[in-house]
């Protein structure tokens, strides 16, 4: 009854509220003492109440759109008021009780300026709600935080792990890129400066990631401090905001850490020729590097995980990659859905001091095609054009690189 002694948003009375119903509300005909409303103002002598109009305490610069959490959010903290209406779309009132009265037809059929998809009351009728007291507001936040911690702990290891996978490629992209820039091939140059930009892609994701954990965790510290039901539901809000955010950037960051170290699988690997096999078979055993068109972003893998993940790469129709040997036993893979150059490196397999990493394919660095895609095709250069899968260009290097 004295608007003067009210404090908006200072302590919150109720945690809840549900719908009544579409009414007309006596007490928003002749409950309004204090505002436009003082003139039909008849409660004096029946209960000696009023409604209080959120414009009326609000300040016009400090009034948000009008929607039921919107009104709900001020009406909790005004004392003794058990329901809340809303009319015309953006009028919000609190009251004691709420008195239904005979009305017409109409219906509350106006959106709410807040969110259109909602109805807040009609011309004449209100949309009442009750407001209540759950007392739950500790345990829920409680359940935030435990849920934000358990965000928190994935998000951050995928984000450590997916780091770690970075940091190999960043490293390895840059030492090979040198390696292969003294020798001139430029294929192999270009490969490794994609690495470095994915690289670079991943690092910013996983940083984020764990910049998100600590916020989180920040909130989560806040728990202890919270003084009342409304700083309570506020801080549970904002972990489960977060916590949801948090899910979002797992997902893109799994995303990342399968496409950057994919899993690898033995049998794949079989399907697959070294490049020279279909273009100089006197050559299949030199080391190979080759370049085309990227079927996806490169990966930190083995050999078997390389071809594991051009088979994997059915939209993009991969065939063939090129792996390039690593150090701890994992290399750098770039896989093509088309072939158009390739340089085998004939010093290395003439050498009769061939390092042992060359033995193998899967030990070094070879470029290998799906052989069900070029069995019987010659894929050395076609001067005449008439052959689409042949090479655009084939050089030899009469030299190894380190």
């Amino acid at each position: 009854m004295e608007p003067s002694k009210i404090t908006p948003f200072k302590e919150s009375h109720v945690d809840g509220f549900s719908k009544i119903g579409c009414v007309k509300d006596d007490l928003h005909l002749h409950g309004d003492k204090h505002g436009d409303g003082k003139f039909s103002y008849k409660l004096g002598d029946v209960s000696g109440v009023s409604i209080i109009h959120y414009t009326e305490m609000i300040p016009k610069m400090d009034q948000k759109p009008m929607t039921p959490d919107t009104c709900f959010g001020f009406c909790r903290t005004v004392p003794d008021m058990l329901f809340f209406g809303i009319t015309n779309g953006r009028d919000c009132y609190c009251g004691p009780y709420y008195k239904q009265i005979a009305g017409d037809s109409s219906d509350c059929d106006a959106p709410c300026d807040g969110d259109s998809s909602q109805m807040c009351g009609g011309k004449s009728k209100s949309d009442v709600y009750e407001m209540h007291a759950c007392n739950d507001a500790a345990a829920n936040l409680k359940a935030a935080v435990k849920k934000g911690l358990k965000a928190v702990d994935e998000l951050v290891t995928l984000a450590e792990d997916l780091k770690s996978s970075a940091d190999y490629m960043q490293s390895n992209a840059e030492q090979i890129q040198a390696a292969f820039g003294k020798v001139g091939d430029s294929a192999v140059s270009g490969l490794c400066q994609s690495a470095k930009q994915f690289a670079g892609k991943c690092t910013h994701a996983a940083d984020d990631g764990k910049k998100h954990g600590t916020e989180i965790e920040a909130f989560g510290a806040q728990a202890g401090d919270v003084g009342n039901d409304q700083e309570s539901e506020k801080l549970t809000g904002e972990l489960n905001d977060a916590s949801g955010k948090a899910g979002s950037q797992t997902k893109e960051l799994a995303a990342l850490k399968k496409t950057i170290s994919p899993p690898s699988d033995e049998q794949s690997s079989k399907l697959y020729y070294p490049i020279m096999y279909f273009a100089d078979k006197a050559f299949k055993d030199s080391p190979t590097t080759c370049g085309g068109k990227a079927a996806a972003d490169p990966s930190v893998t083995t050999f078997k995980g390389c071809a594991t993940s051009c088979e994997d790469a059915v939209v993009a129709g991969c065939v063939g990659f090129n792996y390039v040997a690593g150090s701890d036993g994992k290399g750098l893979c770039f896989i093509f859905s088309q072939m158009t150059s390739a340089t085998y490196y004939s010093g290395c397999s003439a050498s009769k001091q061939k390092p042992a990493f060359l033995q193998k394919a899967e030990d070094g660095t070879n470029c290998m095609v799906k052989f069900s895609a070029f069995d019987g095709v010659a894929l050395n250069p076609d001067p005449s054009g008439k052959s689409k899968m042949a090479l655009k260009e084939l050089k030899e290097a009469n030299r190894c690189f380190k």
